[in-house]
């Protein structure tokens, strides 16, 4: 039999979520930010993956905006997670390392560093920064972050709370996460519950409750990072397709600009079957804000960190072919990810853009989006993307990166600039540059350097230009001692 609790708790939030849908139209916007760790562009069904299966971001992309040259301001977590938060690329607020990371140098065999790339500028968020989650506390929200931080360690940042977040669940500080063994995180999971299933049960708990004012919930999952492991049905599941499509190992390649080999080809049911589970639970929290009523007033980002991970040196790589590299790469592998936006009354069935857009755009888009004044001191990299949903374009046309680290996935140190469709990247360690025509060659495999000496000096007296506007840490060449 039902107990008197339960049914008075049931009505309770059936009353909080109709009072919500009646004043939809007249309150302020929810807004529910996703964010996938190391999420390739072509992971998703809908970008060409016939291999995986992501059944519910396929149909939010039928729906929703989608965004395909999406890139972040980093091809790694910690910076990018940052941007977010501020507005800023990485070499203005000085997180261009994961943390916290280090300066020693991964080279071929053969090979030995040319150049000595220090740790970090800064070692966290800093204090002085106005967060996306500060800017909504501010105008009355209620914030929330559940997942992964990564942003310095909390002893030394104060994590969420320090930095505009009312509340947080299963903050993790760094790369300490597997699927299967989160005790710390959630001490009541049900046996076999996956670590996706148990933070997105968590947001549903939330999303279910929060009534008395709108929300801000920064949802941050662990997924698809390494280690990467899934259930016994699913990995069965996938290994069987993998049988029936012919799929044999991949093949792999060692790209002139990297260290490590890539993987060419998705073949792991491991990733496979992890990947379809959060797929699975990210259709559950949208099926909760339907039910709640508050779908139709909240605004929804999903996006990734950085391109997926595409060198052998763990299992369970994926594959960002087309793309050139991955991870840690300033190639398009590293730096562009599946990115859909809901936006309420404005985003329609069918809407795209090849607008070049960034992660670091999302902090003036939704106080743009919820009506709020924009922080153009805080966020002085981004734009609002609102001009996209009417029709309009970005008064922006370049875009920059600084990754100056050797990195132990296979990258070198390097920065790069994209203005219009040349990108231009500046390596440290061969001391070369490398121009790409991206709107002839997306794939990156034409270096017009030498062809077009003038166009190549032109960027890259640009992107110098504005490493040293922000005071980035340059590579300086190695010493004896280093």
């Amino acid at each position: 039999m039902i107990s008197k609790y339960i049914l008075s708790a049931a009505l309770a939030a059936s009353l909080c979520h109709q009072a919500h849908a009646a004043e939809s139209e007249s309150s302020p916007p929810n807004v529910l930010f996703i964010l996938i760790d190391d999420f390739g562009w072509n992971d998703v069904g809908y970008n060409g993956s016939t291999f995986y299966e992501t059944p519910q971001m396929d149909a939010f992309s039928e729906k929703w905006m989608r965004f395909d040259h999406c890139y972040t301001p980093s091809p790694m977590c910690s910076p990018t997670r940052a941007s977010i938060l501020t507005g800023k690329n990485p070499a203005r607020h000085g997180i261009t390392q994961w943390l916290s990371g280090s300066d020693q140098p991964h080279t071929r065999k053969e090979e030995t560093p040319q150049v000595y790339c220090p740790l970090p500028r800064s070692n966290g968020l800093q204090e002085n920064e106005i967060t996306l989650g500060e800017a909504f506390q501010e105008a009355g929200y209620d914030t929330a972050f559940f997942g992964k931080w990564h942003m310095g360690k909390i002893r030394i940042t104060g994590g969420p709370k320090n930095h505009g977040y009312d509340s947080q669940v299963a903050v993790i500080e760094e790369n300490g996460c597997r699927q299967f063994s989160y005790k710390r995180y959630f001490r009541n999971a049900k046996p076999g519950q996956s670590f996706n299933d148990a933070l997105n049960d968590a947001v549903i708990d939330f999303i279910r409750q929060e009534c008395d004012k709108p929300f801000y919930l920064h949802l941050s999952h662990f997924a698809m990072h390494a280690p990467i492991v899934t259930s016994p049905e699913l990995r069965a599941r996938f290994e069987a397709k993998k049988k029936a499509l012919g799929i044999t190992t991949a093949d792999t390649e060692l790209d002139e600009y990297s260290h490590i080999p890539h993987k060419l080809q998705q073949d792991s049911a491991e990733y496979a079957g992890e990947l379809f589970n959060l797929d699975e639970g990210l259709g559950r929290v949208i099926d909760a804000l339907k039910e709640s009523g508050q779908y139709e007033n909240t605004i929804i980002v999903l996006t990734g960190d950085n391109g997926g991970r595409t060198t052998i040196d763990k299992p369970d790589a994926t594959a960002t072919v087309p793309l050139r590299g991955g991870k840690t790469f300033l190639f398009d592998g590293g730096l562009r990810v599946p990115t859909l936006i809901h936006w309420p009354a404005h985003s329609k069935a069918g809407m795209q853009t090849d607008a070049i857009v960034s992660s670091m755009d999302f902090y003036p888009t939704l106080l743009d989006m919820a009506g709020l004044p924009l922080k153009p001191e805080q966020h002085r990299d981004g734009v609002s993307l609102v001009p996209l949903f009417k029709g309009g374009s970005l008064d922006r046309d370049t875009l920059y990166w600084h990754f100056p680290h050797y990195q132990g996935e296979g990258s070198y140190p390097a920065s790069a600039i994209r203005k219009d469709n040349f990108k231009l990247i500046l390596n440290y360690h061969h001391g070369d540059v490398l121009l790409y025509d991206l709107a002839e060659d997306p794939h990156e495999t034409k270096n017009l350097a030498l062809s077009m000496p003038e166009k190549a000096a032109e960027l890259e007296r640009e992107l110098i230009a504005y490493l040293k506007e922000t005071e980035a840490t340059i590579p300086q060449a190695q010493t004896p001692d280093q």
